[in-house]
């Protein structure tokens, strides 16, 4: 058992200093409304827009940033089918119709030509989304909402740091939207936010967060500990002594490989838990100033892991690796695509050699019960997308040597030789 120099799935990303911010925090400090300010400023001006605000989660701020748009109930919002169905399932709860396009099945993005056949009279927005941190068409996307006067989000929450042409995602649209999630590359005990260089847009999200609940501090400081916990067990020695071994007995008994829930039963759960909008803690903004110091840095060390294995597996037999078509990938997820009816044997075979990966969160969402539409599905070239993908982590926190053995294994695998 490869208990010393096994790779966990996720690595959490804290900047140095995070301990130090959480243990001032339980005891009292940092609790000024200065800190929240001060992140939202240096936030926009890192992205290069006039205005961020943020919240407890990106899944708030994307409510956020649909009810700071305003756009009249019913009206259309157009989605890629392949995503996280949290996000379109929020639009339905907010009364607004999700209508979801093709995505390209190479980049898991949508582009243009995927999403005009689906704007009618009664689109109100379009959500562009960067997949696993690949930049979508981002540009021409833009020039064609802005040609029909419809409103365009970016779901940035895969991509917090890429740019196309030097300009940040996020600042392509009206509203930029991140997330500061644990299995995201800027994590800062949670969190999310908003950017958005349009004055109305940021006055209104100002108003509608001024009214919003503020979680209590056991509740602030519960969450920031367990992804503290959850940093220390994501290194990968601390993870091959506690994490990996359990991994390993599960395969062994043939048990879910800790696996989180999705599709249908996510949403389900979500659907009953009366999502509300709150705002970002001091504790958030304090470790995204933190972190605004190091992740351009971090970004270019996941580019530099990804690009072994890319260099490595390229020319694999039933593997495919992600395709970098416009700007700068920075493969916040490493998504391989393997034959569905083999990605499990892969996936158990890289576990036994000291590798975790996982499947992913992304669904196609017209599969879904909760998002369905009434007509029956006309193109199921992506139906089961989600299938074929392994989720590798390529974080530099990796050594260079492990993502070279990592290839190895899986040229093994397939049966060719090791470079």
């Amino acid at each position: 058992m490869a208990i010393i120099g096994s790779v966990p799935r996720r690595c959490v990303n804290l900047p140095p200093g995070s301990f130090k911010t959480l243990i001032r925090s339980i005891l009292g400090g940092n609790r000024q409304e200065a800190i929240i300010e001060k992140f939202y400023k240096e936030f926009a001006h890192w992205l290069g827009a006039s205005h961020s605000l943020g919240t407890s989660s990106g899944r708030s701020a994307f409510q956020l940033a649909l009810q700071a748009l305003g756009m009249k109930k019913g009206a259309e919002i157009i989605f890629p089918m392949f995503t996280f169905p949290v996000i379109p399932l929020v639009a339905k709860l907010l009364g607004y119709q999700p209508v979801f396009c093709d995505v390209n099945p190479h980049t898991y993005n949508s582009d243009p030509e995927h999403i005009e056949p689906k704007i009618t009279e009664n689109t109100g927005a379009i959500l562009a989304t960067h997949l696993f941190g690949q930049p979508c068409a981002i540009r021409g996307i833009a020039d064609m909402a802005r040609q029909r006067n419809i409103r365009l989000l970016e779901d940035c929450a895969h991509a917090c740091g890429v740019r196309v042409d030097g300009r940040q995602v996020g600042t392509f649209g009206d509203i930029g939207v991140f997330s500061f999630a644990e299995g995201k590359n800027m994590p800062c005990f949670g969190g999310g936010a908003i950017a958005t260089s349009d004055d109305n847009i940021a006055q209104r999200a100002r108003q509608i967060l001024s009214k919003a609940p503020v979680p209590s501090r056991d509740a602030i400081t519960k969450a920031a500990v367990s992804v503290w916990f959850k940093w220390l067990l994501t290194r990968p020695f601390i993870f091959g002594l506690t994490v990996y071994p359990a991994l390993r007995l599960k395969l062994l008994l043939g048990q879910p490989l800790m696996d989180s829930i999705g599709g249908d039963e996510l949403l389900e759960t979500f659907n009953n838990s009366n999502p509300h909008i709150s705002p970002m803690n001091h504790l958030q903004a304090a470790v995204g100033l933190l972190q605004l110091n190091h992740i351009d840095a971090f970004n270019e060390g996941a580019r530099r892991n990804a690009r072994i294995l890319t260099e490595e597996l390229g020319e694999v037999p039933g593997i495919g690796v992600p395709e970098t078509v416009e700007g700068d990938h920075i493969f916040v997820y490493y998504p391989l695509r393997v034959d569905p009816e083999k990605r499990d044997d892969l996936r158990h075979y890289l576990l036994k050699h000291g590798f975790d990966s996982k499947t992913s969160d992304m669904y196609d969402c017209t599969a879904l019960r909760l998002l369905r539409a009434s007509e029956e599905r006309q193109n199921s070239l992506n139906a089961r997308m989600e299938a074929s993908i392994l989720e590798i982590c390529v974080y530099p926190v990796i050594p260079q040597a492990e993502m070279r053995r990592l290839a190895r294994n899986i040229r093994a695998w397939s049966g060719l030789p090791a470079r």
